[in-house]
């Protein structure tokens, strides 16, 4: 190994040990956190499932990226790169040692880039959950719970594997091109034998992921149908459906009789036989709702579509029973904790630590142990925590080692880590305490795959399912939060809740929520009177924001919240 190589072996080395540092700093810190905030099971889950979804892609995309590379690799008898040895020019052989690398290095290249289209923890996470809604859809005669929890889980590997083969199917149609094996004549395109099976091979597997495509809408089509705003119609049950479904079945048969065909060279029916499958496509992705809308004119047709209108009224209802109902709830989920804590008397109320949009970490000097967030610690855990955070600063020893260190302060953050299952009500209450803000968040169960109800319109995207599943409390003093489920949950809710016990309770808020926090630490250098008078600024803004909470003047309280935002900024 010559000089050169040797360097970039030892840069290449330190690289990998800084990014798996860094990697582990950041699993250790975000443990210690979830620990804290007694959701060790949450993140349990997330380890486990997220390690388990990408070692899984990394092994079947690995292999079947070399079983395909390989085989262009042994089509080739040799690979002759030219050379040149002052004036004399020829051509070395390389080794198969090599080319073994190679192949290797594309086959992981092409498993690493497909890890884009993985699918989410959580979506993995709801199906382990063991979702029963103990009701069955009445054309499929499937649990809900199919389309809820399964059908994303099935929809997301789809979708994955077919990245995988995109990507790898043009690095063999590349590889190829660059050889005699596929090559353009006057006769026009040559191919190869070898290449040809193998390219026949790739089709029929595209031919296979167009039958599971098939398979995928026909469940979908309960979730987005052919009439006005996605309604399942008559016309979905009696013909979209069945043909969805027999085209599946019928790809599938293609699919074998385009290998056969590919691999004995019989052109002519390989090209009828895709094209067959291509316009049995067009007839049902394209002129069957074309024809759906049309018919929908007939006066007898929508005598027929009233049976399927009740289902979906029937369904819609189920799905969204709390429709028309006013907000309250953000207030009053639980009257008895907030009534509770917005009698407390603020005193020496300090600066919230935990507020909508905030970033970045802090230390806080906290003797009583009231902040609800890892210590800074001493020795190894400081080691972690501040290369995860990428700050030297934090190995100073300056700061005791009982200090909390502050992560995840942002509201929604901090809510969204302890319970990603559910969705986040648009506004958010804010209750002024002893201890800062108790800031309020609504759950909610959602899903974009409940089948058969009229979709609502939820930020960028669109649900067909909402129930609400519990209110989120979170301190900006003490930066404990916590969970509190609904006394009936609906089946998402209540699985997620039976397989995560975590920061949840049903009765009463501890003290940590409401009694006043630590003071922050002061940084170095910094005079004591800058300090008080930091102070004496906060509790005037703090002040302004209890009275126009009082008031109801949300305007108000959003101005003297910036305000702080700003005095807590420059303070830094």
């Amino acid at each position: 190994m010559s000089r050169g190589q040797r360097l970039a072996a030892a840069i290449a080395l330190g690289a990998f040990v800084l990014l798996a540092g860094r990697g582990a700093a950041v699993v250790y810190s975000n443990h210690e956190w979830f620990r804290v905030m007694g959701a060790e099971s949450v993140w349990r889950d997330r380890l486990g499932t997220t390690a388990l979804l990408y070692g899984i892609a990394l092994v079947v995309g690995v292999l079947f990226a070399w079983i395909n590379v390989s085989a262009v690799r042994r089509s080739v008898v040799a690979l002759i790169v030219p050379k040149r040895l002052a004036n004399v020019e020829f051509g070395e052989e390389v080794p198969s040692s090599r080319l073994r690398l190679v192949t290797a290095a594309v086959s992981i290249g092409a498993a690493v880039i497909s890890l884009i289209a993985v699918p989410s923890w959580t979506t993995v996470a709801l199906w382990q959950s063991d979702v029963t809604f103990g009701e069955s859809d009445p054309y499929f005669n499937l649990d809900l719970s199919h389309f809820v929890s399964w059908l994303p889980v099935e929809s997301a590997v789809y979708v994955w594997c077919l990245t995988l083969y995109a990507i790898v199917t043009a690095v063999i149609v590349t590889l190829y091109a660059l050889t005699p094996s596929l090559s353009w004549g006057r006769r026009g395109l040559r191919v190869a034998g070898y290449a040809r099976r193998h390219i026949s091979a790739l089709g029929a597997i595209l031919l296979l992921f167009a039958a599971w495509g098939f398979r995928l809408d026909a469940f979908n089509t309960l979730i987005d149908g052919s009439g006005p705003g996605g309604a399942f119609t008559r016309i979905d049950h009696t013909w979209i459906v069945p043909a969805d479904l027999g085209l599946s079945l019928i790809t599938v048969g293609a699919a074998v009789v385009l290998l056969a065909a590919g691999w004995t060279g019989q052109v002519t029916t390989a090209f009828v036989t895709v094209s067959l499958v291509v316009a049995s496509t067009l007839a049902t992705q394209v002129a069957a709702p074309l024809f759906a809308v049309y018919a929908a004119q007939a006066p007898e047709t929508s005598r027929g579509e009233q049976p399927y209108r009740e289902t979906r009224d029937a369904y819609t209802a189920r799905a969204f029973p709390e429709e028309g109902v006013p907000p309250s709830r953000l207030y009053a989920a639980a009257p008895a904790l907030v009534a509770n804590a917005a009698t407390l008397e603020v005193r020496g109320a300090m600066p919230n630590l935990i507020y909508p949009r905030a970033r970045g970490a802090l230390v806080v000097l906290d003797p009583n142990r009231r902040i609800a967030s890892p210590r800074l610690g001493d020795g190894f855990a400081r080691l972690m925590h501040a290369w995860a955070e990428q700050n030297p600063r934090l190995l100073q020893g300056d700061v005791p080692p009982g200090a909390a260190l502050v992560r995840m302060r942002d509201v929604r953050d901090r809510v969204r880590d302890l319970a990603p299952m559910f969705a986040q009500s648009r506004s958010m209450g804010a209750v002024p305490t002893a201890g800062g803000v108790l800031w309020i968040v609504d759950l909610y169960s959602t899903s974009e795959t409940y089948p058969l109800s009229a979709p609502r319109t939820a930020g960028p995207g669109r649900i067909t399912y909402r129930h609400h599943a519990g209110t989120a409390y979170v301190s900006a003093g003490t930066a404990a939060t916590l969970i509190v489920p609904d006394q009936v949950l609906d089946p998402i809710a209540r699985a997620w809740f039976d397989a995560h016990p975590g920061p949840y309770l049903t009765s009463s808020l501890p003290v940590s929520m409401t009694a006043p926090p630590a003071v922050p630490a002061r940084p170095p250098n910094q005079p004591a009177d800058s300090v008080s008078g930091f102070h004496a600024d906060v509790s005037r803004i703090y002040a302004r924001m209890r009275a126009a909470l009082d008031s109801s003047d949300l305007r108000a309280f959003g101005v003297a919240f910036d305000s702080l935002g700003i005095i807590v900024a420059g303070h830094r």
